[in-house]
């Protein structure tokens, strides 16, 4: 306030002071600004970097770290061919190869049997089917002086009737104790052994044979050896025989 001279009037400290803490107060503002104003970066980056620690959930131990994708079209190392044994196709390849010549040597024998067109003809092997049991059902013991008797039965199975030879050397019963050949149906019957059967389609045609229990060979010797006590085994044997189960049995004294 200014005094009647024109000559401001003397300042009292309060208001002195006060001007100087305004001032002051001021000065710390801009330089407070100014420092704002130059580090507005770091500010942010800390920002972020607080917003990332809570929003990304690799930050957190129970949420494990994803592995990168592979990549299909890389090429692979030249040094990790496999060994030649590793390779299952080789044996698949030359199994395959195996198969289909056994195929091919089946269809080449299968096409030297030719259908039968008349009765007369020979059946085809694959059209004859050819079983055995035992004579008397389920009897497997032969005590005294019971001789074992073996029931065949042959079927045509083809569209076409034909003939099968049923002979004794064309079906051959074998009789074997253990390794030993005791008795066969074809010692001894060269040009004597055909018999012939016309078959109808489905028609099974059966037959015994019975065993004498005489031991027989293939030399034709004279013998009136008897077959002894113990077990044997029963066998059919000849072109169209195929998958006949043997037969077992028992002869007692």
């Amino acid at each position: 306030m200014a005094s009647s001279t024109g000559h401001p009037a003397p300042v009292s400290k309060d208001i002195y002071w006060r001007r100087r803490a305004f001032v002051l107060i001021g000065v710390l503002l801009v330089f407070a600004l100014i420092a704002y104003a130059c580090n507005p970066s770091e500010n942010e980056g800390e920002s972020s970097s607080n917003q990332a620690g809570i929003e990304d959930p690799s930050a957190s131990p129970s949420v494990p770290a994803q592995e990168p994708e592979r990549d299909e079209t890389a090429e692979p190392e030249e040094d990790a061919s496999p060994s030649p044994s590793e390779d299952p196709s080789e044996g698949e390849d030359a199994e395959a190869d195996e198969d289909s010549e056994e195929a091919g040597a089946s269809g080449e024998g299968s096409a030297e049997a030719a259908a039968p067109e008349r009765p007369e003809d020979p059946c085809r092997p694959q059209d004859v089917v050819i079983s055995m049991k035992f004579a008397e059902e389920d009897r497997e013991q032969y005590s005294g002086g019971a001789n074992p008797g073996f029931r065949v039965t042959v079927v045509n199975v083809g569209e076409q009737t034909c003939t099968v030879d049923v002979g004794p050397e064309a079906i051959e019963l074998l009789i074997h104790s253990g390794d030993d050949r005791v008795y066969s149906t074809a010692d001894c019957v060269e040009g004597e052994g055909r018999e012939e059967r016309r078959l109808d389609q489905g028609r099974p045609h059966e037959y015994t044979l019975t065993w004498a229990r005489e031991r027989s060979f293939t030399d034709c010797r004279s013998s009136s050896a008897k077959a002894q006590p113990g077990w044997y085994k029963a066998n059919l044997k000849g072109d169209l025989v195929s998958g006949v189960d043997q037969l077992v049995f028992q002869l007692k004294g």
